[in-house]
C-alpha cells in the first residue's frame, strides 16, 4: 500500500487540458507510440493525478497526451493535497506500479532524488518505491554521498529504526550462539538488535567457519534493513505486483519468448509458495541437504539477476532495420495436391 494513498480523494473532476503544467515525474520522455495506442482504444481512460498546489501532473501524461489526440479539451482528474516533495514521491509509485514501465535509467535518477530528499530511509525502502533492487540503491548511495554525512540510523519499510550498519550486532549475535547453541533466531535476534535473517546468517556463517562480520564494507554486507519475516512477506508481495505489471507489457505478451519468460516467472512464484507449505513435511535428516540444493538454486538465480541488471543499465544498441519476410506464393490447382512456389 502506498504510503500517500490515502491522501488521494475519491471525487473526480473535470479540467481544462490546457491549464495543466508538465509532470515532475521519473519519466523522461513521453512515449508518442505509447499514447497513440491509449487514444486508439476504445476504453475509457482512468482519472490522472494532478498535484492542486501546482496543477503538475502527479501521474497520467500518457493519458493527457492520448486525450489531446482524441481532440477533446478536459479530462477526469483527482486533486492531490500534498507537497511536492510528497507528490514527486507518489508519482515515482504510481508510475511504478502500472502504466508502462520504467527505464532503468529513470528508476536510478528517481531513486536519487529520494536518496537527497529523505537520506534517512532504507535501500529496501526506497527499493520499494522505485521499482528498482536495494543493492542497486545501497550502491548508488555510496556513489553519491559523502561517508560522512550519512545518517547513523535508517528508517525500514515498516517505520522502525535501525543502525546502518548491523556488524555490532552480528558480534554480539555470535556471543549469543557460543554461549547458547540451541538459542532460537528470534532470541538470537532479540538479544543482538538485529533481524531474524541477520541471526539467520550468523548461525550459518559460524558453521561454514567464516567471519560473522563479511570482509567489506559493513554496510554493504549488513544493510539496517536486512529483511524479517514480515519483510520478506513484503517482497514476495512485490514480486506479485511487479509480474502482474510485466503481463500486461505488449513486448511479452505478443512474442513467444517473451511468453516463455511470463510463464517461468509464473512458475517460479507459484514454487516459492509451494517450497514454503512443504518444509515442515521434510524430515529432520533430510533438511540440510534440501537447503544445500535451494541455497545452490538461489544463488544461481542472484547470478543471472545481477546479469539481467547490468544488461538493463548498458546503453541500448541502434536498432536493426526490420526483415521483412520473402512472400511465399500459395497456387492451388483445379485438381491434384496443393503446390507451392518457394522463392528463388
Amino acid at each position: 500500500m502506498s504510503a500517500f494513498s490515502d491522501q488521494q480523494p475519491a471525487s473526480i473532476v473535470e479540467i481544462d487540458i490546457r491549464t495543466l503544467l508538465p509532470a515532475d515525474s521519473p519519466r523522461f520522455a513521453i512515449d508518442d507510440g505509447h499514447a497513440r495506442a491509449l487514444a486508439e482504444s476504445a476504453a475509457e481512460l482512468p482519472p490522472i493525478l494532478v498535484h492542486r498546489a501546482t496543477l503538475r501532473v502527479i501521474d497520467g501524461m500518457h493519458r493527457v497526451r492520448a486525450t489531446e489526440l482524441r481532440n477533446r479539451s478536459t479530462i477526469s482528474a483527482c486533486w492531490f493535497e500534498g507537497d511536492e516533495h510528497a507528490a514527486f514521491l507518489l508519482a515515482v509509485e504510481t508510475n511504478t506500479r502500472h502504466g508502462l514501465p520504467l527505464t532503468s535509467d529513470e528508476r536510478r535518477q528517481a531513486a536519487l532524488r529520494i536518496l537527497r530528499i529523505n537520506p534517512q530511509w532504507s535501500d529496501r525502502s526506497i527499493a520499494e518505491r522505485t521499482g528498482w533492487n536495494a543493492t542497486s540503491v545501497g550502491v548508488l548511495r555510496r556513489e553519491t554521498t559523502d561517508p560522512d554525512a550519512r545518517p547513523d540510523a535508517r528508517v525500514g519499510r515498516d517505520g522502525r529504526v535501525r543502525p546502518s550498519t548491523t556488524a555490532d550486532g552480528r558480534r554480539v549475535a555470535a556471543e549469543v550462539i557460543a554461549r547458547d547453541p540451541a538459542a532460537s533466531l528470534r532470541e538470537i535476534a532479540r538479544q543482538a538488535g538485529i533481524s531474524v535473517g541477520t541471526a539467520r546468517d550468523v548461525r550459518f556463517r559460524l558453521a561454514q567457519g567464516r567471519p560473522v562480520v563479511p570482509d567489506g564494507d559493513p554496510a554493504v554486507a549488513a544493510p539496517a534493513d536486512d529483511r524479517s519475516g514480515d519483510e520478506a512477506a513484503q517482497d514476495f508481495a512485490r514480486s506479485v505486483t511487479l509480474f502482474a505489471g510485466l503481463r500486461n507489457d505488449p513486448s511479452l505478451r505478443f512474442s513467444e519468448s517473451g511468453r516463455l519468460v511470463l510463464r517461468r516467472l509464473h512458475t517460479q512464484l507459484r514454487t516459492t509458495e509451494e517450497w514454503k507449505r512443504l518444509a515442515p513435511a521434510i524430515p529432520p535428516h533430510g533438511r540440510s541437504a534440501v537447503a544445500e540444493i535451494l541455497a545452490a538454486c538461489a544463488e544461481d538465480l542472484k547470478g543471472m539477476a545481477q546479469e539481467l541488471r547490468v544488461e538493463a543499465n548498458r546503453p541500448a544498441p541502434d536498432a536493426a532495420p526490420p526483415v521483412r519476410p520473402r512472400s511465399v506464393r500459395v497456387d492451388r490447382p483445379r485438381s491434384g495436391s496443393w503446390s507451392v512456389a518457394r522463392p528463388a
